[in-house]
This record gives structure tokens, sequence and C-alpha cells, in this order.
């Protein structure tokens, strides 16, 4: 029996195998999954891509597949959540970053020049509109924020939006200086409202402070969000902020503890933030997390590029460290380009199975309780989506029948990824909240509500 039913399966025949399935079902299951929706974790607020800035802008290598490229990234990958930048070089009267942008300056040129700044003037309460230079800015904007916004909103979803402040400079500048930085994000939120009609979810102080040399403190940070949030509350903003963004996950606690310490900076901190580029651990992570829980924020890993941060690091980011969001890519970075003009786009291999995670917990999921009983074979993460509806996603380690119960009745999809398969298929769930899904291959699977990408909007 067992070798008729895995055999269906291979074949797709999931429809004629279903009464055979049911009765081996009866007499075994390789594993029991049970939600509990009445434990709650933490809500989701949105998996995360970053913006991407060519060599050459004039000719982006996605050009060819824009289109294709943010439907893809909504529908198959789950993205609803951008990272938007703007550097320090922003603060300046020259005209670098059109020249850059326009084909007429080299890009070596342009790196050189990327995070130099002049102060608009020498007071940092009066902004001078030239002295500053939102060319790349609006850059971004046009390629990514407009077509992923539309692409998000033909599912009936929001897009949000994260702005990062940018500056890999070595040693100490006038905008470290509360006010002068408070200045810098007070005219990126008034450029950004009064040319684009838009003003940033949220405000990432300093993208990897411990990486320059002699650069931003914790304490400096904290000084700048206590400034910041002052300023933008003032101008009729609503203030939110994510910190310390470091490169070393072993910096992150000292990092977040100078800026607690710091008066007025604590009470618009939404996000721990955190990259995993060196020193991390599961322990660090857990250290993160209930430092976080503490102090009533909630933790985010914002950047592990190229690859690595795959399946494995997923989960524990979400289970140990209780990420609120998280960063794996860019977001042309997400796919293969095209092998001919008018081809499909191919996922990243880690993007193939991660974006089970991401569908199944689109903005304002709550992550819940699951159990397993072979955790090792079959490890689950469990939401409950802003509908009310069940989504579970499982890594299996193993093939073997998996029996799941706790699922809220209705329609689902059932969505199969391995190392070269993906198969999806229709699957109702009845009153009695159980569901049997028979998996042919290592991998990971997902059970998420019909139409979960239409009905999960921001706010």
């Amino acid at each position: 029996m067992v070798t008729i039913v895995r055999k269906l399966a291979l074949a797709g025949g999931f429809c004629v195998a279903a009464v055979a399935a049911s009765a081996w079902v009866q007499r075994h299951s390789d594993a029991v999954i049970s939600l509990n929706p009445d434990q709650t974790f933490q809500t989701m607020m949105g998996w995360e891509a970053s913006t991407d800035l060519p060599d050459n802008p004039l000719a982006p290598p996605w050009a060819a597949y824009q289109a294709q490229l943010f439907e893809t990234v909504v529908q198959e990958v789950g993205i609803d959540r951008l990272r938007l930048e703007v550097r320090s070089g922003a603060e300046t009267s020259g005209d670098g970053p059109d020249r850059f942008l326009a084909g007429k300056m080299p890009y070596d040129t342009w790196r050189d020049e990327r995070y130099k700044a002049e102060n608009d003037n020498d007071d940092p309460f009066v902004i001078n509109p030239d002295g500053f230079n939102f060319a790349e800015l609006d850059w971004h904007v046009e390629h990514f924020v407009l077509p992923l916004r539309a692409a998000l909103a033909d599912e009936g979803r929001d897009l949000f939006i994260n702005l990062c402040y940018v500056s890999f400079r070595d040693g100490q500048f006038f905008q470290m200086a509360p006010e002068e930085y408070a200045e810098f994000v007070l005219a990126t939120y008034q450029h950004l409202d009064e040319k684009w009609g838009f003003v940033p979810d949220l405000w990432e102080v300093v993208l990897e402070p411990d990486l320059p040399k002699k650069g931003w403190t914790g304490a400096q940070m904290g000084a700048a969000m206590a400034a910041t949030a002052k300023r933008l509350s003032d101008a009729g903003y609503a203030p939110a902020f994510a910190a310390p963004s470091v490169t070393n996950m072993a910096h992150a606690l000292p990092y977040a503890q100078e800026i607690l310490a710091t008066p007025g900076a604590a009470e618009h901190w939404d996000e721990l933030s955190y990259h995993r580029y060196r020193r991390a651990s599961a322990k660090r992570v857990a250290k993160i997390a209930d430092f976080a829980a503490e102090n009533g924020l909630q933790p985010s890993m914002l950047e592990w590029w190229f690859g690595r941060a795959d399946t494995d690091v997923l989960i524990e980011d979400l289970t140990v460290g209780m990420n609120a969001s998280w960063q794996g890519r860019t977001l042309p970075g997400l796919v293969d380009s095209p092998d001919s003009p008018g081809s499909d786009l191919t996922l990243k291999e880690e993007v193939r199975f991660n974006s089970l995670y991401f569908k199944a917990s689109p903005f304002g999921s709550i992550r819940i309780g699951v159990q397993s009983s072979a955790p090792r074979a079959y490890e689950p993460v469990a939401f409950q989506t802003p509908e009310g509806r069940s989504s579970v996603v499982v890594q299996a380690n193993a093939v073997g029948n998996v029996t799941l119960t706790g699922i809220t009745p209705g329609a689902y999809t059932l969505t199969r990824v391995g190392k070269t398969q993906k198969t999806t298929r229709s699957l109702t769930v009845g009153t009695d909240g159980e569901a049997t899904v028979l998996m042919p291959f290592k991998g990971v699977f997902s059970i998420t509500p019909v139409k979960l990408m239409h009905a999960a909007a921001k706010g």
C-alpha cells in the first residue's frame, strides 16, 4: 500500500489515491503536528528585501524583465516589505548623483563620493532645500517602490517601507551631531511627502554602524533617535525606528543597551535589528529576543545576503529569535535571470524553500504554538493569518506521512518543495480540523488558506 500511494503521489494522482491514502493514514502516521492558536508569539511585520543600485543605472540587469520580477516576488516569494536607502551624501548642493544616474560619472568615482556630505547651512533647525540632492532616492522610488507597490495593490495588499540611512564613513562628521542628523531625516521625509505622497513606515537609524572605523556608537545613535523623534513629531510625522543593525551579532546588545540608556531614544524604538555576518549563534539570537521582550521591542534580522540565509537560519530567527521581520537578499537577487526573453524567472535555491514561510505569514500574521511528535524529522512553524485562518509550514527531513490537527476548517493550498520538485494542490479541512500530507521527498511543505495573499493588507 505504501509503495502504491507514493507512486501515485509522485505522479500527481492525489484524487485517485485519496481513499487509499486515507486508509493508510488510519493505520500509520510518521508524525502528528498539532496547532495551538491559544499560544501566541510575535506579530509579523513584513518579509523584507532591499533595493539595489547597479553599476550602470541606465541599464539595470533586470530591466528586460522588470514587470515579471515584481509580479514574481509578490506572488511567488511573498515579499511585502522594502528596505529603501538614502545615503549621507544626499546632503549636498552638488550634482554628483544626477551625473552618475545619467551615465556621466563612472561608478568608481561615484563609489568614492556617495557618502561625502556638505552641510546645507550652519543652522540644523533651518532646512535649505538647495543643500540636498535626493536624485538617487528618487531613482529607487521609481524603480522599486512604485512597481512593488502596484504589484501588491493588485493582490489587495500594502507595501511596508523601511527607509535606511547609509553612511560607510570612517571617523566622525557633522551628521553625527543629533540635531544635524534629525534635520537630514526631516528633510528626507518632507521630500518624499511632497514629491511622492508617502513617508516611510520605519526609519532604520544607521546601516551597520560597527563596520566603519570609529563609526557610530550606540550612545550617538540614541541621541540621534531622540532628536529625530521630536523633529518628526513636531512636523506632524509618526516616528518609528529600527536599530542598531550591526554586522556583528555580538555587538547588538551593547549597542542596544547604550541606545536604551539615552533619554528619549526608546520612546519610538520599534525594532531591535541585527545582521548575521559575524558571530551569529542560537545563543545570541535567544539573548537578543529576551532583551527585546524585556524592553518592548520586536527583533528583526534585516540582512544576511548571498544565499546564506537558508531555511535553518529562518526557522531559528523565527522560533528562537522571535523575529517580526527578516531579510535574506536584495529584491533583484531573489531570482535568477531568465534563460531567454519571455521565459519564466526561477527563484534562488534557498528562496524556493523560504518563500513557503513568507507566503504563509504576510504582514499582520501572528505566530502560534505548534508541536510535532517527531520534531527532528518534521519541524513545524505555524501562524494565524490576519483573517483568522491557520497556516503551517513544515521542514521535512524525512519522507513520510504527516497528520496535522487544530487547523481552522476551510479551503487550503498544499505546496511541497524539494530539491528539484514542487507540487501544489487543493486541500479541504473539515470541521475536525485535521489534514494529512504525504511528503514523498525531503524538503518543505506548507498548508495555507486559499486567497491568503489577497486577504492580508497592512493597517
